[in-house]
Order: structure tokens, then C-alpha cells, then sequence
């Protein structure tokens, strides 16, 4: 199967000004590389064949810096032109325009996440064609994205979910269960969603679908506020440290 992968980047990230209001988040500064050079060069070192990048806020900024990285015909810029207005469920749908479940594989990946390779290669080549990934590490926080697991399975996901480790924003999919996801987060709704909420939904018809990995010693964060751009600065040279795998 052709292995594609979405990186959602389209948001205004308010709660990290006055650090994006003339710049988006993915273009912050990990010391040496931004935040969505790093995840491209991840990806790139991953054989991923094609990457959908969703944008909005700030969208040439992104596109006058992607023009200048050497990826050829690797990334496909999606515009959100809504951003303002939706949360990450409807640019998921865009996204998806540009993928077909009978052929592709996919893995979604937030904009604001730092990770160890090591930790994108153990969710790809994960022998389950639908995984996640979830931090076993973390204290939980009321604001996380929370991951019920019973059996390796996910069998809810959300902020409201009563969880015992929280998501990665990390998550493979293919076939039957990507086509099922293509058309549910394609729903018209009234309301803005994330990603999770239309996933959740499919998680309660199909409870044994989704397989969980953990992040167990590796590194990552996500990257909201202040004090996660400090974190995810520490963790990046810690990576490099080591030689960035």
C-alpha cells in the first residue's frame, strides 16, 4: 500500500502568543530546526511517499519555507481556509480528499508534536494495520486527550473519556477502518470537532479495531503553552544528543 501521512497545522495556536502572532507554530524554533522540519525529515527517513500538510493561519509563511527544504514532491500543501472557525476534524476531512482506503495507509500526526523517531518507526511498523500510540508516562491532566485501553484495544478516546493514558496525537490506519473514519469525519456537523470525537464514535461500533503502543522511554511532548516550548526544546537537544534517531 502507498504510505501517505497528514500533519494538521492549519491553527491560530492562541495560547502560545504573543510567539505566533506573526508566526505559525510549526515554524517555531526548536534551537536548530522548526517544529515542522523536524517532523518532515522524520517522516522523510520513514519512506512516507507522500505528506499531506494541512495549513490556514500564517499559510505562505509555510509555503515560502517548505519551497526552500529539499523535498522535492514529497509534500502536498492542503489550505484550510476555515481555520479560524474549525478545529482539526475538518481539515482531517480535507485531507482525506487525497487519500484512497482501497490503496493508501495512513498516519496522522498533530503539528505541535516532538517525538523520538524511534517511536514514529514503532507505530508504522507495527504489524496492526490500525494503532495508536499513547503516553503511559504522563500525569493526566484534565485538558488531555485521554485513551481507555481494555485487551491492546482502544475502546474510547477524548477529553471526556475516563482514560488511563493519554494520546500522542499519533495514529495509523488502513483499509475497511480508514474508509469507515473517511466517511465519518466527513459528516456534515453543526458544531466544530476534533479528530477524536468522530473516532470515538466509530470506537463504540467497532471496539476491537484499534490497537494501542505505548510510548514506554520514549520521548515526546506537545507543544500548547510557554512552558511546552521550553520542554520540547530540552527534549529536541537530548534527540540531537544523540544523534537524532
Amino acid at each position: 500500500m502507498s504510505k501517505k501521512a497528514i500533519i494538521l497545522a492549519a491553527g491560530m495556536s492562541k495560547r502560545l502568543r504573543p510567539m505566533t502572532d506573526n508566526k505559525p507554530k510549526c515554524l517555531l524554533k526548536l534551537n536548530g530546526e522548526t517544529l515542522v522540519d523536524y517532523q518532515l525529515k522524520c517522516l522523510a527517513k520513514c519512506n512516507i511517499e507522500q505528506i499531506l500538510l494541512v495549513i490556514g493561519y500564517k499559510k505562505d509563511m509555510i509555503i515560502n519555507h517548505i519551497n526552500k527544504l529539499n523535498y522535492n514532491d514529497l509534500i502536498k500543501p492542503i489550505y484550510n481556509d476555515v481555520f479560524d472557525k474549525t478545529d482539526n476534524a475538518y481539515s482531517v476531512a480535507l485531507a482525506l480528499d487525497y487519500v484512497d482506503p482501497k490503496v493508501d495507509s495512513i498516519v496522522i500526526l498533530d503539528g505541535d508534536i516532538i517525538f523520538d523517531i524511534a517511536l514514529l518507526k514503532r507505530l508504522l511498523t507495527s504489524e496492526y494495520n490500525n494503532v495508536l500510540v499513547a503516553d503511559n508516562t504522563k500525569n493526566i491532566e484534565p485538558e488531555d486527550c485521554k485513551i481507555m485501553v481494555k485487551d491492546g484495544y482502544t475502546r474510547g478516546i477524548g477529553k471526556k473519556t475516563h482514560g488511563t493514558v493519554v494520546y500522542t496525537s499519533m495514529i495509523k490506519m488502513s483499509g475497511k477502518f480508514l474508509e469507515e473514519f473517511k466517511k465519518e469525519v466527513k459528516m456534515p456537523r453543526s458544531n466544530p470537532e476534533w479528530y477524536s470525537e468522530p473516532l470515538n464514535r466509530l470506537l463504540m461500533k467497532y471496539p476491537k479495531e484499534v490497537r494501542v503502543v505505548f510510548t514506554d522511554n520514549f520521548l515526546r511532548c506537545e507543544l500548547d503553552t510557554y512552558e511546552d516550548l521550553i520542554q520540547a526544546k530540552e527534549i529536541y537537544g537530548k534527540i540531537m544528543q544523540r544523534g537524532g534517531e
